[in-house]
């Protein structure tokens, strides 16, 4: 298991989060979403206390918010089959020629986990799946929601490599479609996102980017010229070599990956979804025991 856990420093900074709850109001609410979810008729039951523990956490401690987030995550599943393929050890490694997506072990001061996209030098177009991509993205951030609190990401992308054709490939109903099922269907609170090794296009697609994201996420895009620049954001110990940091070794971070990939991949295709025939036609925010309104995204 390569990814570190939370020291106790950094365990007493989430503590101190206003939103953060003991382990027994946990467990409370836990139990809670289990009875709930035996009440949905086009939602999986679950069992596993420790993986509704994860989700409950990453919408801050938020029951009613969790109910919401947790039926757009079968459901997404459901609309949108094709995020969620299988793939092979042969695969992945024909798309790490590409580019890569990965964990960093360490998490920041704060909490935080880095979910890390590069990209390779190459000039052959033709052998960029942006489906695979797409697809190892999501499962990914499976992962992460079983094996730990998603506590908050934050998001970094290396485009030293990146070729206009790999840009053009994220149609905008892909684009629309892939930000549905990550983001507004997990648990992810998107502490901020970096871009490095910025292309000439980069104007463009941030442009892009900005077209399906909220206004408070929007502010929290850095786009960054040096490396000394994201020393301001993310300290050096938890990057890797690639960027200067001492953290490790990122192609090591990548194998490891590709290995936690492969030990789950059973998991993975096994991965539940709503049953649409069974879906209420209309879903009623009282009928989710949501009080008021509640925002597609979670930014801290």
């Amino acid at each position: 298991m390569y990814l570190i856990p939370p020291n106790e420093t950094q365990i007493a900074h989430i503590k101190n989060e206003d939103f953060y709850q003991p382990l027994h109001r946990l467990e409370e609410d836990v139990t809670r979403l289990m009875e709930w979810l035996t009440k949905q008729p086009h939602l999986p039951n679950i069992t596993d206390r420790t993986w509704l523990a994860h989700f409950i956490t990453g919408c801050k401690y938020n029951l009613q918010r969790s109910k919401q987030v947790i039926d757009s995550y079968f459901v997404a599943r459901a609309e949108y089959p094709e995020f969620f393929g299988s793939f092979t050890r042969e695969q992945l490694k024909e798309a790490n020629k590409q580019g890569s997506v990965c964990l960093f072990p360490k998490l920041t001061p704060e909490g935080n986990r880095i979910f890390c996209t590069t990209t390779r030098q190459s000039s052959d177009d033709e052998k960029y799946d942006v489906m695979v991509f797409c697809q190892v993205s999501i499962a990914i951030m499976d992962l992460q929601l079983k094996l730990e609190p998603m506590y908050g990401n934050i998001i970094l992308y290396d485009l030293k490599h990146i070729r206009l054709a790999q840009f053009m490939a994220f149609t905008p109903t892909l684009t629309k479609n892939l930000l549905r099922c990550c983001i507004d269907s997990f648990p992810l609170r998107v502490k901020t996102v970096h871009y490095i090794n910025p292309p000439k296009f980069m104007s463009r697609l941030i442009a892009f980017f900005k077209l399906f994201v909220s206004n408070k996420i929007r502010d929290r895009i850095f786009v960054h010229d040096s490396l000394e620049d994201l020393y301001q954001y993310i300290p050096k110990d938890v990057l890797p070599d690639l960027y200067g940091g001492t953290g490790g070794n990122l192609e090591k971070y990548e194998e490891d990956m590709l290995e936690l990939l492969m030990a789950n991949k059973e998991w993975l295709e096994a991965r539940p979804k709503a049953d649409l025939s069974r879906r209420p036609e209309h879903t009623k925010a009282d009928e989710l025991d949501m009080n008021g309104t509640f925002k597609q995204l979670q930014i801290d």
